[in-house]
């Protein structure tokens, strides 16, 4: 009896199966990435996620360092790509919290997650400004330096 016992299971367990799987929304990957850094003055965020249902809820709160929610707006959602994108305040340095929610897509529960990512202080120390000076000093001086700019009229 024991010599059939294990082939009987081994085929009930081919023929059934595990049974019909519930979908579960998974992040696959996000921009910033899980635990990446990105410099400051960034203001959106973007999930790419599988196995939601894009005409359902969606939500996505994004916290500074403080715990303050920096979401500015709805998520707009991309089905073809699926992505969710949201707009954010301009983020300032530290430690950053994504929280993200939304149904699966076979309609059969909702799904939640997670991530971090920092935020640093911009590396190029002002660009913005020296590029303006940049700009106010050469316009003149190229009207000055130009051919023909300084000869004395007849």
């Amino acid at each position: 009896m024991r010599r059939l016992a294990a082939p009987l299971l081994a085929a009930a367990v081919l023929v059934l199966g595990a049974g019909p799987a519930d979908a579960h929304v998974e992040l696959i990957e996000s921009d910033p990435p899980d635990g990446g850094e990105v410099t400051e003055g960034r203001d959106r965020v973007t999930l790419r996620l599988a196995a939601f249902d894009p005409d359902g809820p969606v939500e996505v709160e994004v916290t500074d360092p403080a715990g303050d929610d920096v979401t500015a707006g709805e998520p707009e959602v991309d089905a073809r790509s699926s992505s969710v994108e949201v707009a954010t305040e301009a983020l300032e340095p530290g430690q950053h919290i994504v929280h993200w929610h939304a149904r699966a897509d076979d309609g059969d529960g909702e799904s939640e997650g997670t991530f971090r990512f920092t935020v640093t202080e911009s590396p190029d120390g002002g660009v913005g400004i020296w590029l303006i000076w940049i700009v106010a000093l050469a316009i003149p001086a190229a009207i000055l330096l130009r051919p023909g700019a300084r000869k004395p009229k007849p």
